[in-house]
């Protein structure tokens, strides 16, 4: 029997960003959910659950920020799921840093560090467990 496809949702303002994620994601046999803000994607959540894996999260995404999406994510397991969130952003702040980790973000990843292969390597370690 073939393994289940592991769903991965992003939630990323930047369209841009968000398509090419959702490609590298894909390529490597992913299922790929996206939301261009955090309103949409907890609503992702709650649409899909329990079928999401993975979270991809922007911290500066209009409407709501994605730590505060972070914390109702974490404080709301009932409503939205368990699963991990891998932050991925712009924001390099020792302090935010700080608290996506306290709030319960299993990865923070700058952006402009990174390539494709890094996202990716980071998500498999980050599911493996």
């Amino acid at each position: 029997m073939a393994e289940e496809k592991k769903t991965i949702l992003i939630m990323e303002d930047e369209e841009a960003l968000l398509e090419s994620y959702a490609e590298i994601l894909e390529a490597q046999g992913w299922k790929v959910l996206k939301a261009p803000d955090g309103y949409k994607g907890m609503q992702a959540l709650i649409d899909n659950k329990p079928k999401v894996d993975l979270v991809l999260l922007d911290l500066m995404m209009p409407g709501i920020d994605g730590l505060e999406v972070l914390r109702n994510i974490k404080d709301n397991p009932d409503k939205y799921g368990e699963m991990p969130v891998i932050v991925l952003t712009a924001m390099v702040s020792d302090k935010v840093i700080k608290e996506a980790y306290e709030i319960g973000a299993k990865s923070y990843l700058i952006k402009s560090e990174l390539n494709s292969e890094d996202i990716v390597n980071e998500i498999k370690r980050v599911m493996l467990g």
